[in-house]
């Protein structure tokens, strides 16, 4: 018995548009955050995920990518971890305003940082009387634990 799905060729694959593709699917919020992408295994025959790179936030990471399914959408995979400047923002807020007995307003940026030892966000906490003060958090391990540093 022989049995068989679809044509007998599968689609052609457009490396390119599957790499262009993966900054959107992976952050779709912050897709400018992802740049350098190459997947050159993704053209080889076969069925599975593909090994790519990327970098993401300035930092080179590995990513897994499913190549595209009956619906044309990729799968995007990255063991890696981020900080979003939010969640920085948020907690060190809440130390300072703990620490300092004053309701501080705590923003930061960039949007997000790969979690890696040694990287920093430039943050600025803002007192209920306007006066500002520039701190930088710097990640202490992957987990995203920072300290705060005067800036």
């Amino acid at each position: 018995m022989v049995s068989a799905c679809g044509g007998s060729e599968p689609p052609e694959l457009d490396v390119g548009t599957v790499e262009r593709a993966v900054p959107l699917v992976l952050l779709p919020d912050n897709p400018e955050l992802v740049t350098d992408v190459a997947c050159p295994l993704l053209a080889s025959p076969g069925l599975g995920p593909v090994p790519c790179t990327a970098s993401i936030a300035g930092l080179s990471v590995p990513l897994i990518v499913s190549r595209p399914g009956a619906d044309g959408r990729v799968h995007v995979e990255s063991p890696v971890e981020l900080v979003m400047a939010d969640e920085v923002a948020s907690d060190a807020e809440e130390r300072l305003d703990s620490d300092l007995g004053v309701d501080n307003e705590v923003t930061c940026e960039p949007a997000l940082r790969v979690s890696r030892a040694g990287q920093e966000f430039a943050c600025t906490a803002t007192e209920p009387n306007g006066r500002t003060h520039r701190l930088v958090a710097v990640l202490v391990d992957a987990a995203g634990s920072f300290r705060l540093d005067p800036g």
